[in-house]
């Protein structure tokens, strides 16, 4: 098993805990997946540091905030994520 398939396995555990409710003080384990699904295709590309590694790179820091926590003003983190993850892969 490669380190990308064992963070695909933990990201899966992450969105399966948080289908069925459960929680972990203020975790947010939808955040967690997204951020350990983005790690995992962000180790493949950490070779070449283009513009489209560097959105994924920005995308993995907003979810990791979102999954502690972390709140700025009334922006979604996990939203904002998304969109650059999209971006990242668009380029």
């Amino acid at each position: 098993m490669s380190l990308t398939t064992i963070f695909l396995v933990v990201a899966l555990i992450a969105f399966a805990l948080a289908a069925i409710g459960f929680s972990w003080r203020k975790t947010d384990l939808i955040a967690v997946g997204l951020a350990v699904w983005s790690l995992s295709s962000l180790i493949g590309r950490l070779s070449s540091l283009n513009l489209s590694t560097i959105l994924l790179l920005v995308a993995f820091l907003a979810f990791v905030a979102a999954a502690i926590g972390w709140r700025y003003r009334k922006l979604n983190l996990i939203a904002i994520g998304l969109g650059l993850w999209v971006l990242s892969l668009l380029i």
